[in-house]
């Protein structure tokens, strides 16, 4: 009961950000990869999992932006979670590629439901003034607990899953049914910013048109759209490759592979906990390229390691930076984007972004089947290419 009241006096921010960490609490997600080959998945299979996630997410984007934006961002938050939890329970019952296919469908649903809302939620809920502001140190407070939840997870996965069995397995997937659920119970206490948003007495196709038409007539917006998909870190492949990459290399440890990406996500937690400060050393102007940049050389460089002693430490340092540019980004666009049809703009501009990680994702895990090392080379040609076509680095803040 006193918890209960605590989270009731905590701001949205607050419990997104525990929201996120109890979500984010995958057990067995250093070991995952392996869990999927042992079912029998090849690299392309495990791949195309999260291709299907985003692609279902693609095809639910708009009507669930929609949706938050008439029924209210915290139920749409609430649902996603709800769904996030059954699929997590339903995993530990999969076995072959049509069921964990089947069970990425619906993942992507319910990622669907928090893309637009959850961000929306969080920027509608802060106070008049400077909003852009708040709303990176917003995004990097929750980012980093994010992080926290994936340097705590491996760390207790890898004592759980102490050998590389079935049953071992699925005890830390249960264990993350279970995170999951908590996360879903805690965004039951979420509140609807009402002061900065009521819900318009649009019907869902006017919602839907106005927001088309902020994108198609919204120059810089989309620029800074353009920037956030085609400068994708695709840290999902990298989270997915690794893991087979140090078998390879003649690492098998499951509290190797955990630790690895616990250190990781430390050091992202430490950087996206400082974001505003990092931005302001190397400067608005050069922040979007430099953020872009860094992971991609990072990749090169995890493709032509062939020790244990330099990839360990490569992985971790991609790990850390992969994702700083996102609260930056998430800034830049919310303050071209009005109230009333907020989610259903990000839900367009996060549907772009999937559709293009569908793809890219597939593409990599057909490259990884054949050779992992050309496969982080690709990720990091294509960063490094894309970067430049979008002139990333002529990109300057308006307030400048």
């Amino acid at each position: 009961m006193g918890l209960f009241l605590k989270l009731h006096r905590m701001t949205n921010t607050t419990k997104l950000a525990v929201i996120s960490f109890f979500a984010s609490l995958y057990f067995y997600n250093h070991v995952g990869t392996l869990y999927l080959q042992t079912r029998g998945l090849s690299l392309l299979q495990v791949n195309s999992i999260w291709t299907i996630i985003m692609l279902a997410a693609l095809l639910a984007e708009v009507p669930t932006g929609v949706l938050a934006d008439k029924i209210g961002r915290k139920w749409s938050v609430v649902i996603a979670l709800f769904i996030q939890a059954l699929g997590e329970f339903l995993y530990l019952f999969a076995d072959n590629y049509f069921v964990f296919a089947l069970i990425a469908a619906l993942a992507g649903v319910g990622y669907a439901f928090f893309s637009g809302a959850g961000e929306a939620l969080v920027y509608d809920s802060l106070p008049a003034g400077n909003r852009e502001t708040q709303m990176k140190k917003s995004m990097g407070f929750i980012d980093s607990w994010h992080q926290t939840a994936f340097f705590v997870a491996p760390i207790i996965g890898g004592l759980v899953v102490s050998q590389l069995t079935i049953s071992k397995f699925l005890l830390a997937i249960l264990m993350t049914s279970i995170s999951v659920s908590i996360a879903f119970l805690v965004s039951l206490t979420l509140v609807e910013p009402k002061k900065n948003y009521t819900h318009p007495e649009m019907p869902p196709w006017a919602i839907f048109k106005d927001g088309l038409k902020l994108l198609f007539t919204h120059q810089r917006l989309q620029w800074i759209v353009a920037i956030s998909i085609f400068t994708n870190s695709l840290s999902n492949s990298l989270l997915n490759l690794y893991q087979p990459y140090l078998v390879q290399h003649r690492v098998s440890s499951s509290v190797v592979l955990g630790v690895s990406l616990s250190i990781g996500s430390l050091l992202a937690i430490l950087l996206l906990r400082n974001i505003n400060k990092i931005e302001e050393i190397v400067g608005q102007s050069r922040a979007l390229i430099i953020f872009s940049l860094v992971p991609a050389v990072f990749y090169i460089l995890l493709a032509f390691s062939s020790s244990v002693w330099t990839l360990i430490p490569l992985f971790i340092l991609t790990l850390s930076v992969a994702d700083l540019k996102n609260p930056l980004l998430s800034g830049y666009q919310n303050i071209h984007i009005p109230s009333h049809n907020r989610a259903t703009v990000l839900s367009l501009i996060s549907m772009l972004s999937k559709l293009y990680v569908a793809f890219a994702s597939l593409a990599i895990g057909y490259v990884a089947d054949y050779s992992i090392s050309w496969a982080y080379l690709a990720i990091g040609l294509i960063i490094i290419t894309l970067s430049l076509i979008t002139r990333t680095n002529k990109y300057v803040h308006p307030s400048i």
